[in-house]
């Protein structure tokens, strides 16, 4: 589940990208635009992009590294899978697991309640 984006940027470089409009809670809109103008994408693949970068998100706040999503298979989720989970307290000192707390758990909250 990967986009073709221009020459001279990367599949990262529109996951932080997207990953900052979402947290400024910038609209569609303007992030297919961005993802357009920015990224040389074709709407389509912007709105794919957008969709993969959020499911990464809420794959991490589940706090199991098991949902980890394919690096190759599905690189967007795969690099904001790994942002928020580097934000995640652990559950217990011991444990792998992680809480769903901070910035990402509050922009999952705020927006599951507008859907």
């Amino acid at each position: 589940m990967s986009v073709e984006i221009i020459e001279g940027k990367t599949e990262e470089q529109l996951t932080f990208a997207l990953m900052d409009s979402l947290r400024k809670s910038d609209s569609y809109e303007s992030m297919i635009r961005m993802c357009v103008s920015d990224y040389g994408l074709v709407e389509d693949d912007a709105d794919l992009a957008i969709d993969r970068v959020q499911g990464g998100i809420v794959r991490a706040l589940t706090g199991l590294i098991d949902n980890r999503p394919d690096a190759t298979k599905d690189p967007l989720a795969h690099c904001s899978f790994n942002e928020v989970w580097k934000t995640l307290p652990k559950k217990h000192w011991w444990s792998s697991k992680r809480e769903s707390k901070g910035v990402w758990s509050d922009w999952y909250t705020q927006n599951s309640n507008n859907s």
